[in-house]
């Protein structure tokens, strides 16, 4: 009798669906197993995620506190500059500028060197051959002008293309009907006088190089450049038009709203962080949930030296060594409410206590961001805690391939048993039939 090949054939027995269901009831437990491990791996990873960059925020927050490098200004002790008349100047302070009054007169404003050539009937005459050697301050280079290429458009576009030419720039403007090469140095300041050289043509100044000139309560001072910043150290002259013999007051003083939102940017970056955390360490009675991070030992690590920098004391502070002083409280649910009358208060009381409550080296933002940067780094806590649920669900991805290894042999191995049970049968079937058969000639 030929094999069975088809199962149930010759049993009438489903074998598909007995091997089926012998193979889901034999790896169910492990793939939910491993489904559940795999699952879990993964929304701590996103939630770790989650808290870094929470955490990234707050420590900009708290960097924003802090007097920044190159006289960056800091959020909080924030300067305004301000004229009482923006037609001569404009202004801005940064963080090493002092609080006060100036009186300050633009007497003259910074100009760029500019020569103009002889005149030529069209930018398309000839200037014959030859080098062209223009200068401007210390800084020099070489055009030449050959056959075919020596036109003033020509000297035009090879002065602009010249790879050495550092600070010049070159146009033809028309004059009296005719056209002029003019050669306009593109930086402001005695020190960067054009000059040309050549035997080809000549070139008169058309603009003088000039230095910008500007009197502080009467002092005077000079810049190559419309943006003075040596007038007065830490403030920023933006010059606009000059007018010897009249003086403009400018007010240096605290910006206390940019101070203002930026302890609330920094509050805000806290509770936020804060209630993520409540959030995910949480356990629901009612639900009989968890969340993600509860019991993990880096974050209840991590959120414990928080919550000692936030309430922590700054000894240098004087009047103002917590943040309950300046109205900062922690609530209940341990995010901070702020009482903004109170901080104002402080602020116009004493603003440097307030400053270093904050930036000293034992300030809460200074302390912050070294927290921060100890947690967010690559051999920190969370990292490594996340290499290691990477690393798990590697480990989880070749166990559930040596299930599915395995299944593979065992559901091969359970139908090939059945389909010789179902052989078997087919064959005692046919035995008992034939018997029938016979004895039933018999009878």
């Amino acid at each position: 009798m030929a094999a069975i090949t088809s199962a149930g054939v010759g049993s009438g027995l489903n074998v598909a669906s007995i091997v089926s269901q012998l193979v889901a009831a034999e790896r169910g437990p492990a793939d939910q197993r491993l489904s559940i491990a795999t699952t879990k791996a993964n929304t701590t990873i996103s939630a770790l995620g989650n808290f870094r960059s929470l955490l990234a925020s707050l420590q900009g927050a708290a960097k924003a506190l802090l007097p920044g490098t190159s006289g960056t200004p800091s959020g909080l002790g924030k300067l305004s500059a301000n004229p009482a008349n923006t037609t001569y100047y404009t202004a801005t302070a940064e963080n090493k500028a002092v609080a006060g009054n100036y009186s300050i007169e633009v007497v003259s404003l910074a100009a760029a060197s500019k020569r103009a050539s002889d005149l030529y009937a069209s930018s398309g005459s000839t200037v014959g051959n030859g080098d062209v050697t223009i200068s401007v301050g210390a800084n020099s280079f070489t055009v030449n002008l050959a056959d075919g290429a020596n036109t003033l458009a020509d000297l035009r576009d090879k002065i602009n293309a010249a790879s050495d030419n550092k600070g010049v720039g070159a146009a033809i403007v028309s004059d009296s009907g005719g056209a002029r090469l003019l050669l306009t140095s593109r930086s402001t300041g005695a020190a960067n006088a054009v000059s040309v050289t050549t035997s080809l043509f000549s070139t008169t100044v058309s603009q003088p190089a000039a230095d910008a000139v500007v009197k502080v309560d009467g002092f005077q001072t000079t810049s190559s450049s419309n943006t003075v910043t040596t007038a007065v150290d830490g403030l920023t002259l933006n010059l606009v038009k000059a007018e010897p013999g009249t003086s403009t007051a400018l007010t240096v003083s605290l910006d206390q709203k940019a101070s203002e939102t930026a302890v609330a940017t920094f509050v805000n970056a806290y509770n936020n962080l804060v209630k993520f955390i409540g959030t995910q360490t949480k356990y629901d009675a009612t639900a009989q949930t968890a969340g993600v991070l509860l019991g993990d030992a880096t974050v209840l690590s991590a959120t414990q030296a928080l919550r000692n920098v936030i309430g922590g004391t700054t000894a240098s502070a004087g009047d103002y060594k917590t943040l309950s002083a300046l109205g900062i409280k922690t609530s209940s649910d341990g995010t901070l409410i702020s009482d903004p009358a109170k901080f104002s208060k402080a602020v116009n009381t004493d603003f440097s206590a307030v400053q270093r409550l904050f930036a000293a080296d034992d300030g809460i933002a200074t302390r912050l961001d070294a927290l921060a940067k100890t947690l967010l780094a690559d051999d920190g806590q969370i990292k490594a805690k996340t290499d290691g649920l990477n690393a798990r669900l590697k480990d989880l991805a070749r166990q559930q391939q040596a299930v599915d290894t395995r299944m593979t042999a065992y559901e091969a191995r359970t139908r090939a048993q059945f389909t010789a049970l179902d052989t078997l049968m087919s064959k005692l079937n046919s035995t008992s039939t034939y018997l029938s058969q016979q004895l039933a000639r018999l009878g």
